[in-house]
């Protein structure tokens, strides 16, 4: 159910894929979600922490409306890919970023690099080294592009973000590790607003912080806990052209969304039916509907999030969630208050 708190509400549309180890049209872990030009939809599946089991390692594209378009990210042999470390091979891929021209930049945290590849899921280029020092990743995270074009980077062990040229060239980097305000403590989220300010999902902070483009603190909200404006470590962070901020609370099993000041507006615990990709693994077998006809309470249990650990919005108002251990996508539409109590 919604806690709602007015003019703003969210309604459930839909959801979106079903579990597919293998690749076509489904997901296995999927922990990032990015809306790309038109209808288009990006999901990153992560699959097993177990690196040789490649085709569950990918990136999924589709529509809004479900239907499947294309996968890129595991051609390559895995025996290739384990021992060379292969250009396009993903081993533990965190999220993606989608430069103005349309290509994908997928952050892997087990190679420490930044994966390039074009509209047609070709590979372009990799960079990225691992370390400490001024350029060097430990670690990444969240990805987010800024008007210009220029790639913010979670470097989550180092406990900071750096600024990359799409290229890879080093441009900047802030951050130390702490819990004083401006300090992070493995970060994991990133979005950036329409006026090039930075949010920052500080994971083991249980807070969000707000930046300036070049670093300068601006705000904080949230505190560790399970009530309303607190977190359980937030993964997920976006902000809409309005500057309503939505939160994944991950360990809290919800998304929590607040206005532009950081107050607290509403939080959603998931309102989730079968997709079309699970309707249709469903009907392939007359026992799985059997299955689902006699089992007790199910549609009310598949309802809820689980493990959300990434957001992001449109400029359409709409709200896209995705759940790792429940292979899946949930979207929900925003909706405001008119001024005769309806909703618009």
């Amino acid at each position: 159910m919604v806690a709602q708190i007015t003019p703003i509400s969210f309604r459930y549309s839909h959801t979106i894929g079903r579990q597919e180890t293998r690749g076509g049209d489904g997901f296995f872990h999927p922990v990032a979600v990015k809306r790309g030009p038109g209808e288009l939809l990006y999901v990153l599946s992560r699959g097993t922490e177990t690196p040789v089991f490649f085709p569950c390692k990918r990136v999924t594209v589709c529509t809004v409306d479900e239907e499947y378009i294309d996968q890129f990210g595991f051609k390559v042999h895995p025996e290739d890919a384990v021992r060379s470390a292969a250009d396009g091979a993903l081993f533990w891929p965190t999220s993606i970023a989608l430069d103005s021209l349309g290509n994908a930049y997928v952050a892997d945290e087990w190679l420490n690099r930044i994966s390039v590849f074009d509209r047609d899921g070709e590979f372009i280029q990799k960079w990225g080294d691992p370390g400490s020092s001024e350029g060097k990743i430990d670690r990444p995270s969240g990805m987010e592009f800024d008007a210009e074009d220029n790639l913010y980077i979670v470097d989550s062990r180092n406990h900071r973000i750096q600024v990359f040229a799409k290229d890879g060239k080093f441009l900047s980097t802030w951050g130390t590790q702490g819990s004083e305000d401006g300090q992070l403590n493995f970060p994991w989220g990133i979005d950036i607003d329409q006026n090039g300010d930075v949010y920052v999902a500080d994971w083991r902070n249980d807070r969000i912080q707000k930046f300036t483009a070049d670093g300068h603190f601006l705000m904080k909200f949230g505190s560790a806990g399970s009530d309303y404006g607190q977190f359980n470590r937030p993964t997920g962070v976006a902000v809409d052209k309005d500057g309503t901020i939505y939160v994944a609370d991950f360990k809290n099993d919800r998304v929590q969304i607040f206005d532009a000041d950081g107050d607290f507006i509403t939080s959603l615990s998931g309102e989730a039916t079968v997709s079309k990709w699970g309707q249709e693994r469903v009907n392939i077998d007359p026992t799985y509907v059997r299955g689902r006809e006699i089992a007790q309470n199910l549609e009310e249990r598949e309802k809820a999030f689980q493990g959300p650990i990434a957001v992001d919005v449109d400029d359409e108002g709409r709200l896209f969630v995705s759940e790792v251990p429940r292979h899946r996508v949930q979207v929900f539409h925003k909706r405001y208050a008119n001024f005769e109590g309806g909703a618009l």
